[in-house]
């Protein structure tokens, strides 16, 4: 009877390794998988200036968007170009503007607002509301409404100049992720681009091409970063009044009314007429209450 049970606890434990050995692999290969891009990623810029660990950024959406910009963009530094990370840039009334990403190159600056959504989006460029929305099947779908990202970046772009002194081309480009559809965007003006992030490095080496001469020599990009570095090494207290101060802005019922408008389009409409949607949230704007700023520069900017 004893010898039947070794038997009995041998073949059980012989068979537990044969089931556990494809997952011990699998897991282990895994484990080195991630080590590799933790290394990796410890030798990246974004790493050396935000100090922010590979798994806080994965687990933050709009910071492991930022960081796929510049994953995507890495290679323009052999031609000199550098980058900074999320820069509090102070606006006139003593707060900050928060800009994601800002390449310096020889071509000029190119200052990066990221997206980093799923869902379809609607908007254009004089609107101050943007629409995404996430279609759930059987006619239902979550919408939600959101502040025009050109507008959030050219006040960016305008407390930048502001800062630098200095009459610098500067490009500005949204980015949205890859797994967002650009259903129905109408821009209008040349120099913004609003595109996925898999268009990202083919953009941005079109206004290269375009761009023929250098306007900054290698002296003038170690300036401005030099400049505009110190801006991203902010205390917690900086980032914690920036997020207050969001938070205080009186956009709360502009976005409600936004909201009620984006509630009454239907998924039908969504997907058979995304520019007749576009056209009716741009035609049902309504105006914003008399305590609440109508100029797109001092309400909410989201960042």
């Amino acid at each position: 009877m004893f010898e039947l049970l070794k038997l009995i606890i041998w073949l059980l434990f012989h068979l537990t390794l044969i089931f556990l050995k494809p997952i011990l692999i699998i897991l282990a290969i895994a484990i080195i998988i991630i080590f590799i891009k933790d290394i990796y990623y410890k030798k990246s810029v974004y790493y050396q200036i935000t100090r922010q660990s590979y798994w806080s950024i994965k687990k933050d959406l709009g910071k492991y968007g930022e960081y796929l910009i510049y994953k995507q963009l890495m290679k323009f530094e052999k031609n000199g170009a550098k980058f900074l990370f999320n820069l509090y840039v102070p606006k006139e009334n003593s707060k900050t503007t928060e800009i994601d990403v800002l390449m310096i190159t020889h071509k000029g600056l190119f200052v990066f607002e990221s997206k980093n959504f799923s869902g379809w989006i609607f908007g254009r460029e004089s609107q101050r509301s943007w629409c995404q929305t996430l279609p759930k099947g059987r006619g239902i779908s979550q919408k939600e409404i959101f502040y025009n990202p050109i507008m959030q970046n050219r006040l960016h772009i305008k407390c930048l100049k502001t800062l630098l002194q200095h009459k610098i081309p500067v490009h500005s480009v949204i980015v949205f992720s890859n797994r967002c559809t650009l259903k129905d965007v109408q821009i209008s003006s040349n120099d913004i681009k609003v595109i996925n992030r898999y268009d990202l490095a083919f953009t941005v080496s079109e206004i290269y091409e375009q761009t023929e001469i250098d306007l900054l020599s290698d002296n003038d990009i170690n300036e401005i970063y030099n400049k505009l570095y110190s801006y991203t090494q902010v205390d917690d207290i900086t980032k914690r009044l920036h997020i207050l101060n969001l938070a205080n802005t009186p956009s709360e019922s502009f976005e409600n009314k936004c909201e009620e408008i984006s509630k009454n389009v239907s998924e039908k409409e969504l997907l058979e007429k995304p520019s007749v949607v576009s056209d009716q949230l741009l035609d049902k704007e309504i105006e914003c209450d008399k305590s609440v700023s109508c100029d797109p520069l001092q309400r909410n900017e989201l960042n």
